[in-house]
């Protein structure tokens, strides 16, 4: 992959963030790229187009950097109670994940979990998804190891 290649992908990238933080579905983000640019898919756009949409929709979502950093961590938090849940062979939705997580922190709503007990809680839910597949592996080992003498 080129740089340019990566710089395209990167900016490709950044343009759908920003319309998902501004709430601009598929249908609407077609549009704008219909009236706008004459193409249907962001693919399609130059580097310099992809920097002034960018640009234009980021002027709307002036986020600060804490917010940025509650959002990234807030996602990961997301991610750790997903695999979590898997190890544990269920099967969850975004709105179970943000109950538990937001129940683990002992809060009514998921985005008041303050910055530390985001961190805290995704390493715990971590931690519990390592400890199962331990125990798994362990428990398998240990079975096989008794079916060999029975």
């Amino acid at each position: 992959m080129t740089t340019t290649d990566s710089k395209i992908t990167g900016l490709i990238k950044k343009f759908h963030t920003l319309c998902s933080r501004i709430g601009i579905g598929n249908d609407a983000k077609e549009l704008l790229l219909i009236d706008n640019f004459g193409v249907s898919s962001s693919r399609d756009l130059s580097v310099g187009q992809l920097v002034m949409i960018c640009d234009h929709l980021g002027a709307s979502t002036s986020l600060s950097d804490r917010d940025l950093e509650l959002d990234k961590l807030r996602k990961r938090l997301i991610a750790s109670v997903f695999a979590w849940g898997k190890s544990m062979g269920l099967s969850f939705d975004m709105v179970k994940v943000k109950k538990i997580a937001a129940r683990a922190a002992k809060r009514t709503d998921f985005n008041d979990i303050p910055k530390e007990q985001l961190r805290s809680l995704y390493a715990a839910f971590n931690k519990k998804k390592k400890d199962l597949s331990t125990v798994e592996y362990f428990t398998a080992d240990m079975i096989e190891y008794l079916s060999t003498y029975n």
